[in-house]
């Protein structure tokens, strides 16, 4: 791989990391989440990718799917995709995952993760970079994607954010978090009055920011990544669509 697709590769995974909140625990009843697509244009530099995200809703739950593929030059040095899916069902409190799957066709070799959030067991067994994983559960913990429809959920239901684990890259990791009311964001789809949540690690210079839209069911519309005070990446929103 290529200097230059290795630093997008590096990008598109860290926008897909932007979604790493998590709600807290309450006693408000969770609100149900719309089906939505969204399309979002993504920028580190002067590299370029394009990112989808489809929440679909079935009988007993949703499969939520993510897609994220370099555009431009770089596509022609290194092709392929990011593609993430999870399955969530209604808990005691916010949604909850049953597992987590992704395939990288931009990384060589292909890698492939596989978890399953086993409950009944308390554990999260599967897969990660060719290593058998077999952790504890944690409470209330998510996966790196089923924790963006959770905060929707939580921002809908007027649920107090707080601090959660979420299971990435063979660990659970724990991020703490703040929302700020009354943000404009603008963007190729147009002009949102929105939430902003800004979380980070502890010890971490880093930083990120999910604006989510309060006129489109809290979907995110940009999402932000900073370095030190300084934004690296953004994602901003160009099309979508919610189901009535």
């Amino acid at each position: 791989m290529t200097s230059y697709a290795k630093s997008l590769h590096g990008c598109l995974m860290v926008v897909l990391s932007l979604a790493f909140v998590l709600p807290a625990p309450s006693l408000a009843k969770p609100a149900s989440v719309p089906g939505f697509s969204a399309t979002y244009s993504v920028r580190y530099g002067i590299l370029r990718g394009e990112m989808t995200l489809e929440l679909e809703q079935g009988d007993s739950g949703y499969i939520y799917r993510t897609s994220l593929r370099p555009k431009g030059v770089v596509s022609w040095l290194r092709g392929g995709e990011i593609r993430e899916s999870t399955s969530i069902v209604p808990g005691e409190g916010l949604l909850r995952p049953l597992d987590y799957d992704s395939v990288d066709t931009i990384a060589k070799p292909t890698r492939h993760v596989q978890y399953e959030f086993d409950r009944a067991k308390g554990r999260v067994i599967g897969e990660y970079k060719e290593r058998n994983v077999d952790v504890p559960m944690q409470a209330g913990g998510q996966n790196r994607i089923s924790s963006q429809v959770a905060i929707m959920q939580a921002l809908q239901s007027a649920i107090e954010l707080s601090e959660l684990p979420v299971f990435d890259r063979g660990r659970w990791r724990t991020f703490h978090f703040e929302t700020i009311a009354d943000q404009v964001a603008r963007t190729p789809a147009g002009e949102f009055e929105t939430v902003e949540v800004r979380y980070s690690s502890k010890g971490k210079n880093k930083s990120w920011s999910l604006l989510c839209a309060t006129e489109l069911g809290y979907l995110p519309v940009m999402i932000v990544f900073r370095e030190e005070g300084k934004t690296k990446s953004r994602a901003v929103l160009t099309e979508f669509q919610i189901d009535n």
